[in-house]
């Protein structure tokens, strides 16, 4: 698999709720991460890339 920095990126704008947005600005500047270092591994974890799963996969 290609590392992170290989890939292609591509902008991503969504809209969120004011108090969600403050949270993750907090949040960041307290963990000391940028907002698109957050979202990438929030994304990663949520839909299972960095656990190894696969989108769709099921066990018998």
């Amino acid at each position: 698999m290609p590392s992170r920095s290989d890939e292609p990126w591509v902008q991503l704008a969504t809209r969120i709720p004011k108090t969600l947005h403050r949270q993750l600005k907090l949040h960041c500047v307290q963990t000391d991460t940028s907002v698109m270092d957050f979202v990438v591994q929030s994304l990663e974890e949520k839909l299972g890339k960095a656990s190894g799963r696969k989108r769709g996969a099921r066990s018998a």
